[in-house]
């Protein structure tokens, strides 16, 4: 997955696509693509991962494409870590959580487009 395909994965995601095009970039360029079989494992304790293809299971609910998991630890690293279980042939997004925080201390816009986006989605206001 090149730079372009995980903006694009990134973009999908509800939680970041209200972020400017240069914030989603500075992020993709810090993200890693990681293809996953059915039953590989992946764990939130050092990263956020974006589905980008397939289904994973969580404490058996599914997540699938555009679906950011780990988010909290971002901002209350104390929360404990989950771990993602592919149901089939998955592709996801990883961005160290240091990467995440350290993007968003530098940019009080994009702070602000995910703190509103966040809001709306456990609002259920998210349009």
């Amino acid at each position: 997955m090149d730079l372009l395909e995980r903006a694009r994965c990134l973009l999908a995601c509800p939680l970041f696509e209200n972020l400017a095009p240069a914030v989603l970039i500075r992020l993709a360029e810090r993200a890693r693509a990681d293809e996953l079989e059915r039953g590989e494992r992946r764990s939130t304790t050092d990263a956020v991962w974006v589905v980008a293809r397939g289904s994973l299971a969580i404490a058996g609910s599914a997540v699938r494409a555009g679906h950011a998991v780990g988010v909290i630890r971002i901002v209350r690293p104390g929360t404990a870590a989950v771990e993602l279980v592919a149901d089939e042939p998955s592709a996801l997004v990883g961005l160290a959580i240091d990467d995440v925080r350290d993007i968003l201390e530098e940019d009080p816009a994009a702070l602000a487009a995910i703190a509103d986006r966040l809001a709306a989605l456990l609002l259920d206001d998210a349009p």
